[in-house]
């Protein structure tokens, strides 16, 4: 007999007694993967942070039990060895992004800061002169986590709850922390995906779903404050450095530390705002001595670090409010506050994040910001002027871009030896070159048009495919934004026009698509100028940070579907079906506002299901559509027959049943029903005209044309050949 196949576990796993396969998934290999592995890979995160229910994706065998969750959270050495491997996983995630947690200790130092929860900060890694990691692929990486729909949102909610239920409540702060600073610093993060993170962090319930709790949370778990106030949290140990501590349990919000200088035990500390605006911390003092005496707590930090750290922020910078209180133009404005605003000032707020997400990095390639986005130009920072000189602003601003680029071309020009306003690819004996229709077929060539085509493959160009080549790079730096504000390409730069990418045009085409894009910026120019149109491209009244990209929206771009796991893009295309099928019932049974789309009814919003629940709201949709059109039927037949009666009513007319009625009795004397009167012989004669014409419409009909063909047949020499071989 066989041996009995060894159930899964979770702990023995982590403990590294066990490999899950068949791919040979142990918790050694998982720490050793590298970063190319841990963004690609989408099978080791359910192990290395488990959660007490199952996903789509996820091995329903690896979800762990209520006994191994008290396993893992449990004083044992077990338990510390587990939680050990779990930072040291967590650190490895970090590290993808050029990102660590700061030491907990150092030696001869003052201790390091802290949130004020007990949450140690994360900040950028300082490169080694001997290392040979990719930091540079490490931070556009981090800076890639700021684009709608990346698969790493998802991921930081797993991480940040198993933290959580896993006994490392200190860590899942210090991550949930760093993502909110990070998501202010970056507004095009969605807000769904911020409260997502909230709800992971800081709801009192740890083994519900984030994306079932999330419609029945209080607006400031969502946004980051503590779920409770009623009274003190009481935490029994907690997960350091080393994975020791005590059991953890929860009563009220997040976890908090121990008390350092006490080594552990109960901490009672009272629970309030989490949220500074200025750098620095506590040194994880969790005394609330501070809030007793009514005064604002210390700031959490966030972000990268404590101020005036080794290590520089990220591109970006920190927002430049110091602190104070969002404003007209702040994305960290509240729907309440902006209900609260005008409607000349819900505009202008608009305006201006708008302007922000559209013109800022403008504004700092003419060093009118600087790389922190503070406004160092002479002039007013467009986010104090008034929405008619932002609009302004917006045109001169355009000016001076383009003045921008011109001295950068002639320049460029100059150094190559040629005439300042002498273009790359025209010259006075090219108007007739046979090869200006040729286009460009070559697929092993790779990055043709663009400026980081590599040296080898320039190299094998033709004369006139260099010259195709210097044509489509031009054409991107001088045309990009004109194809994307009229709607040819996305946000990202994928073509979306009917016709051809203009990248795959001979270049005398390339010229006309040039010319035409010419004209359409001239008259839109035009029409703004005369204000017959508002520059509604770059200001909106109605601003939106909703991406066009995200899962289950029919325009998602091909990199970000690639960007996506399994799970995600099995979803994405369960979706747009359901959408196709189901977008209208969902308006008729009153699930969805027809002029907002947002979803108003009590069950979960489709769009925040899984797979599997997905599946049975398409059967209960089902089910909703056949009784909604057996009930329209019902209304149907209902209707027509109450029309026949009304119809039957209204023809027994009181001279109708006297006509009738002497009809009836001129037949039971032997007479003609009609009489003999001359009107009607008339009706006599045209009833005879209406039979006739009724029989001889019935003789085409199929069945006696199929007659006549029958006697034909019988009767051959009656056919026309027959005739024609008699006369012959």
């Amino acid at each position: 007999m066989p041996p009995k196949e060894k159930k899964f576990s979770i702990v023995s796993w982590y403990n590294g007694n066990m490999v899950l396969q068949p791919a040979n998934m142990s918790i050694q290999n998982v720490l050793n993967f590298t970063d190319d592995e841990l963004e690609s890979r989408h099978d080791f995160i359910q192990l290395l942070f488990p959660l007490p229910w199952p996903s789509k994706s996820a091995n329903k065998d690896v979800v762990p039990s209520v006994d191994q969750l008290r396993k893992i959270t449990g004083p044992a050495k077990m338990g510390q060895n587990i939680r050990r491997n779990m930072l040291e996983g967590l650190k490895a995630i970090l590290a993808m992004f050029d990102l660590e947690l700061t030491p907990g200790k150092i030696p001869d130092g003052p201790p390091p800061p802290r949130h004020r929860n007990g949450g140690r900060k994360i900040r950028k890694i300082t490169p080694s002169p001997e290392s040979d990691i990719d930091h540079e692929a490490r931070a556009a990486r981090l800076q890639a986590l700021a684009n709608p729909g990346n698969h790493h949102h998802h991921r930081f909610t797993r991480i940040i709850r198993s933290l959580r239920v896993c006994g490392r409540g200190q860590d899942a702060e210090s991550v949930y922390r760093f993502l909110r600073r990070f998501a202010k610093e970056h507004p095009t993060i969605p807000q769904r995906v911020v409260h997502m993170w909230g709800v992971a962090a800081n709801s009192k319930e740890l083994n519900i779903d984030p994306r079932k709790e999330i419609k029945n949370v209080s607006q400031k778990v969502l946004d980051g404050e503590e779920s409770g106030k009623d009274g003190p949290i009481v935490i029994v140990g907690g997960g350091g450095d080393d994975g020791g501590g005590d059991e953890i349990s929860e009563s009220g919000g997040s976890e908090l530390p121990p008390d350092e200088r006490t080594g552990g035990g109960a901490v009672n500390v009272d629970d309030g705002g989490d949220e500074g605006g200025d750098e620095g911390g506590d040194g994880g003092s969790t005394s609330n001595s501070s809030e007793s005496d009514g005064e604002r707590p210390p700031s959490d930090g966030g972000g990268f670090g404590p101020g005036g750290g080794d290590t520089p922020p990220p591109e970006g910078g920190r927002p430049p409010n110091g602190g104070r209180p969002p404003g007209i133009g702040d994305p960290k404005l509240s729907e309440e506050e902006i209900a609260k605003l005008t409607p000349t000032e819900r505009e202008l707020h608009h305006a201006r994040i708008q302007h922000m997400g559209s013109n800022r990095g403008l504004e700092i390639l003419l060093d009118l910001r600087n790389a922190d986005g503070i406004w160092i130009g002479a002039d007013e920072d467009p986010m104090k002027m008034t929405l008619i000189e932002l609009r302004v602003w917006q045109l001169v601003l355009r000016d001076l871009v383009e003045q921008r680029r011109s001295e950068t071309v002639a320049k460029k020009r100059i150094e190559e030896g040629r005439e300042p306003d002498s273009s790359s690819f025209e010259s006075s004996d090219d108007d007739d070159d046979p090869d200006d229709d040729r286009e460009f077929l070559k697929t092993h060539i790779r990055r043709f048009g663009q400026p980081q085509i590599s040296a080898e493959d320039l190299q094998k160009l033709e004369p006139w495919e260099l010259k195709l080549h210097h044509a489509n790079v031009e054409h991107t730096s001088d045309y990009h934004e004109i194809e994307v504000r009229f709607k040819y390409r996305n946000g990202e730069g994928i073509w979306r026009g009917n016709g051809s990418d203009p990248i795959t045009l001979s270049l005398r085409k390339l010229k006309e698509w040039q010319i035409e894009m010419d004209k359409r910026q001239a008259n839109w120019m035009d029409e703004v100028m005369r204000g017959k149109r508002q520059w509604s491209e770059d200001v909106s009244s109605e601003s939106s940070f909703a991406s066009d990209y995200e899962i289950g929206a029919a325009n998602m771009s091909e990199e970000y579907f690639a960007s996506l796991g399994a799970e995600d893009q099995e979803r994405h295309y369960a979706l747009i079906e359901y959408t196709e099928r189901f977008r209208r019932l969902e308006y008729e049974l009153g699930f969805r506002d027809r002029t907002t789309y947002k979803w108003i009814a009590a069950h979960m919003d489709p769009y925040d299901m899984n797979l599997d629940e997905l599946d049975q709201w398409i059967v209960d949709m089902e089910q909703h559509e056949e009784d909604l059109i057996a009930k329209q039927e019902a209304e149907e037949a209902a209707a027509a027959e109450e029309e026949e009666e009304q119809s039957s009513f209204s023809e027994s007319s009181p001279e109708a049943e006297e006509m009738e009625e002497l009809m009836a009795e001129r037949v039971k004397r032997g007479l003609d029903p009609l009489g003999d009167s001359p009107e009607a012989e008339r009706w006599k004669a045209l009833m005879a005209e209406t039979e006739k014409k009724a029989a001889g419409a019935k003789e085409d009909g199929p069945e006696t044309q199929l007659q006549k063909e029958a006697r034909a047949r019988r009767d051959p020499a009656s056919s026309s050949r027959s005739k024609r071989r008699r006369v012959g």
